[in-house]
């Protein structure tokens, strides 16, 4: 096409070295859209600005198996795009982009099928991010630099399945990394159940540490090259076991040298009589002293009984709250947390003992050296042991009142329990946070930000041992300071949603504000007041769509949105992180484009292919269906309106989080540590320039007792020098009122006062 002599419209240019264009023009420059195609085969089909590639784009080379589809500007790959380097589609690359190079976040597939996703930067991980060494059964996620692991992170090594088990066993390290290497401060947990905690030098423990065995004896002291330095005096313990008779024969039976060994199986359990076995042995030393000697023994073996015969319900619950709200593992194997534990506990009705979960966990940290302020923190972790310890615990501070006449009464107190609280209710889970699998993992990406917002407003509790809690008070007083309470949120709507699963806050008359709230109950809390303070209108707004635009069938739609928090959930998270992190101030829509923009490259492929032959199509003359496919089209048609549906209701759901934890939530926080900082900055100002003020007076004090004292050794000394004291309303130094003439002041001075008596 030609317009005034110009190439415009549709048209084909052909360079002399062979490179063809086919697409639109304007004024001879190709513009819009178009198809490049180089001599070597290799083509490009997408948007053009002014003759290079510049928008949305998809490249072929045709001497590699390399393609890539994505964002273009100035003819590099820039922004969001997808990049894949074989024909298999096996070897790809899926994130941000900066002029060529790798930059920002990404998820990068090798062919051998490991997989890392996280940050980049110069085309290096570099960052926050995870690997996954499919070939070796290992996983990092953590800080990286420059391609190597460095700072914080952990590590899990995958071990193979026991035979006839569906458990599968894994080695994890959680630290510090130097250039790959673990080294600083960690905690390596075991398979066999054993736990390590302290200093690391190149991958060996090395220095001050604490090695917990399987069984739970603990060492407390130095390492060297990955060895005990003192190894622990439990040689008299080990041989006071043993009778006279057995020791004789032990000591002929073995030598010197392999007395170690035995005391190394004494302290990880390997000579352990439970009836459990030696992987899991029950503490259960501090709930045997509430009994006579004589009854111990039995008590001990009857409960280890109760629990071997529930041991495989047991471990499946374990397994389900440990993963609740966790992405997918090699193994699908996690440890459990206190967050988990504490949904544990409040599914299977334990706080309906008159119990609060604060309430338990300082029950729990009297039976172990929890530091206090971490009794009530989200991210402890609990081996499968711990956890039983802490059923057994728990079980006899509530029931043994109740059979304190009675035996075995640790035995009938376990055996209530789980007849009357764990088997009919667990993982049968309630609350907002563990509601839904989309819901879950977009909830926890909340949470460290909610965390810390947490232990800011914690007060010390009044008894023994004095940890930080938050009070059902303190959480509205936060409100109030935040100006979160409002038509929408009101105080009554605050009790009413706190007091959903909490049956002893209010009785008909009063309403227990003393209540405490571990951090489960005030996060949970902060989703349902999403819920009530965005209304569908602000997240409409906030949107800038209009009302049928949330159907989830267009471009920027819920469907984008519930893609990209399925497929990038991780993603998502750590990009917020960072932004709260980093203090962002980037608006709310550039957030949204960078959620619609991560899912768009996928979806959009078929559109590049699909625009090949859009020509062709529109000329071919296509039969209509028979009517024996009604039936199929309008089942198809009804499912596809369900899911849309349920794509529309995940998005206004997700939208609605955002604005009240990223444009309402956390600033209102970041705006009250400001004005408390801005408050503690004038106080010590007053407090400085009060003692400087201190100061002067002190040395104006001192300069007038000088004087005084020069004036006194004057003979002719009748002066107050009191007088000298500057007076309050005197005129600033800053102002100096011009001197008299002299003719004026000496006529003045010597006119006689008496001439004015004799006028009278």
């Amino acid at each position: 096409m030609f317009s005034e002599g110009l190439m415009h419209g549709q048209g084909t240019y052909i360079w002399a070295d062979g490179l063809k264009y086919e697409g639109e023009f304007v004024k001879n420059i190709p513009m819009n859209h178009g198809v490049y195609t180089w001599p070597d085969g290799s083509t490009y089909e997408g948007e053009v600005s002014h003759g290079v590639r510049q928008g949305f784009g998809m490249f072929k080379c045709g001497t590699h198996p390399v393609s890539y589809i994505g964002h273009w500007c100035h003819g590099k790959r820039h922004g969001k795009g997808s990049i894949y380097y074989n024909q298999e589609g096996t070897s790809w690359y899926e994130g941000d982009w900066v002029y060529n190079i790798k930059n920002g976040w990404g998820i990068r597939c090798y062919k051998s099928g490991n997989i890392y996703e996280g940050q980049w930067e110069n085309n290096m991980r570099h960052g926050e991010g995870r690997m996954r060494w499919l070939t070796a059964n290992e996983e990092y996620t953590g800080q990286w630099e420059k391609g190597i692991q460095n700072g914080f992170g952990t590590h899990s090594w995958f071990l193979k399945r026991i035979p006839n088990s569906q458990y599968p066993l894994r080695n994890e390290y959680i630290g510090e990394f130097v250039n790959g290497y673990r080294h600083g401060h960690g905690k390596f947990y075991y398979a066999s159940g054993a736990v390590y905690e302290g200093e690391w030098v190149s991958n060996k423990k090395h220095g001050m540490g604490r090695l917990t065995f399987k069984n739970g004896r603990v060492y407390d002291g130095s390492f060297s090259n990955d060895h005990i330095v003192e190894f622990p005096n439990l040689e008299a313990e080990f041989l006071s076991h043993l009778d006279l008779s057995s020791e004789s024969r032990f000591k002929s039976r073995y030598p010197a040298s392999s007395i170690s060994a035995e005391i190394i199986r004494k302290l990880d359990g390997s000579e352990s009589n439970s009836v459990l076995g030696s992987s899991i042995e029950l503490n259960l030393s501090l709930l045997l002293n509430m009994y006579p000697e004589k009854d111990q023994a039995e008590e001990k073996k009857q409960v280890e009984y109760a629990v071997l015969r529930n041991i495989t319900e047991l471990r499946r619950i374990y397994s389900f709250y440990s993963s609740l709200g966790c992405d997918h593992s090699l193994d699908n194997t996690f440890l459990m947390t206190k967050l988990h534990f504490w949904r544990f506990l409040k599914d299977c009705k334990f706080h309906h003992h008159k119990i609060t979960l604060a309430d338990m966990d300082r029950i729990l940290s009297t039976y172990s050296d929890t530091p206090v302020e971490e009794i009530h923190s989200p991210f402890t972790t609990i081996l499968l042991r711990t956890f039983l310890n802490y059923l057994l615990q728990l079980a006899y501070h509530i029931h043994h009142k109740e059979y304190q006449n009675r035996s075995p009464s640790l035995f009938l107190c376990f055996t209530k329990l789980m007849t009357e609280n764990i088997h009919p209710n667990a993982c049968r889970v309630k609350g907002s946070l563990f509601s839904g699998q989309p819901w879950m993992l977009y909830s926890m990406n909340y949470i460290d930000k909610c965390w810390e917002i947490y232990t800011v407003y914690c007060r010390p509790h009044t008894a023994p041992p004095h940890e930080p809690s938050m009070k059902m008070r303190h959480f509205l007083w936060m409100l109030k300071d935040f100006k979160m309470i409002n038509k929408e949120l009101t105080a009554t709507k605050f009790v009413e949603v706190i007091a959903e699963d909490n049956p002893f806050i209010h009785d008909s008359v009063d309403i227990n504000f003393e209540l405490e709230l571990v951090f489960l109950e005030f996060f949970e809390a902060l989703l349902s007041f999403a819920l009530i303070s965005v209304t569908e209108q602000m997240t409409k707004t906030y949107l800038n769509l209009p009302n049928d635009d949330l159907s989830g069938n267009k471009r920027g739609s819920s469907y984008m949105t519930n893609q990209n928090i399925q497929d990038r959930s991780s993603s998502i998270g750590a990009s917020q992180e960072s932004d709260l992190q980093d203090s962002s101030t980037k608006s709310s829509s550039s957030k949204l484009g960078l959620m619609l923009d991560r899912s768009k490259i996928r979806v959009s492929e078929p559109k590049i292919k699909k625009s090949l032959s859009d020509e062709r199509i529109s000329k071919m003359n296509f039969k209509s269906p028979g009517k024996g496919l009604t039936f199929f089209l309008s089942q198809n048609e009804r499912k596809e309106k369900s899911k849309d549906e349920q794509k529309e209701k995940l998005a206004v759901w997700i939208m609605s989080m955002y604005i009240f934890f990223m444009n309402i939530l956390f600033p209102a926080h970041k705006r009250e540590e400001i004005l408390k900082e801005k408050i503690r900055e004038d106080r010590l100002h007053h407090v400085a320039t009060a003692h400087q003020r201190k100061l002067e007076n002190d040395e104006l004090e001192a300069r007038l007792n000088t004087l005084r004292e020069e004036a006194a050794r004057r003979p002719d000394y009748d002066v107050d020098i009191t007088v000298l004291k500057e007076p309050a309303d005197a005129p600033s130094s800053s102002f100096t009122p011009s001197p008299p003439k002299e003719d004026t002041a000496v006529s003045q001075s010597s006119k006689p006062v008496t001439s004015k008596k004799k006028k009278k």
